[in-house]
């Protein structure tokens, strides 16, 4: 897989699993590791980059405004970064 592939499969998994209550769970840690592989984007490629920033945004802050539950068991944004 090429490397703005995974970039973007990484940020598909991660958006899902903190925007949709039915995705599947993630810790916070295993999704802030998929987001840093946006690091790697080159600066034409600035479109993908502000997305990674905002969900990157939405997990450190904690900013749920968007979902309707808020506390769901197992969410992304109730995780610890430990293990």
């Amino acid at each position: 897989m090429k490397r703005y592939e995974q970039i973007v499969q990484g940020f598909w998994c991660v958006s899902k699993a903190l925007r949709h209550p039915e995705g599947d769970v993630m810790l916070t840690g295993d999704a802030l590791r998929r987001l840093n592989a946006g690091d790697r984007l080159r600066p034409e490629e600035w479109r993908l980059r502000e997305l990674i920033h905002v969900v990157r945004f939405d997990i450190i802050e904690g900013n749920t405004s968007w979902r309707p539950e808020q506390l769901k068991n197992g969410s992304i944004s109730t995780l610890s970064t430990t293990k």
